[in-house]
């Protein structure tokens, strides 16, 4: 049996809100930890959640900050430059400007 097929989300989702919960030193930890898992279930119950890997956050989190500053230098006049120095094509630079 996988690793994966043996990991509860809800369990490990609760044991996490109280962890937290703990180190901010809420004395009702289990409490809260059900509350949420409550509040989760009844927004989320029946949908499919993925959730990335930490290491594909981080790199949606750069990418974001590249567009970012492609947006902030675009002059109008400076698309293939842009392209050129971040390595992408002047269609995709053009995409993160519209």
């Amino acid at each position: 049996m996988s690793l994966r097929r043996t990991l509860d989300p809800i369990s490990i989702l609760e044991e996490e809100a109280r962890a937290v919960a703990q180190c901010f030193g809420v004395a009702a930890s289990d409490a809260i930890a059900a509350a949420l898992i409550d509040r989760m279930i009844a927004r989320l119950g029946g949908t499919h959640v993925y959730i990335p890997l930490g290491e594909a956050r981080r790199r949606e989190a750069e990418r974001q900050l590249v567009k970012n500053e492609i947006r902030k230098r675009f002059d109008g006049t400076n698309l293939k430059e842009l392209a050129r120095e971040y390595s992408l094509s002047p269609r995709h630079v053009r995409r993160i400007l519209e």
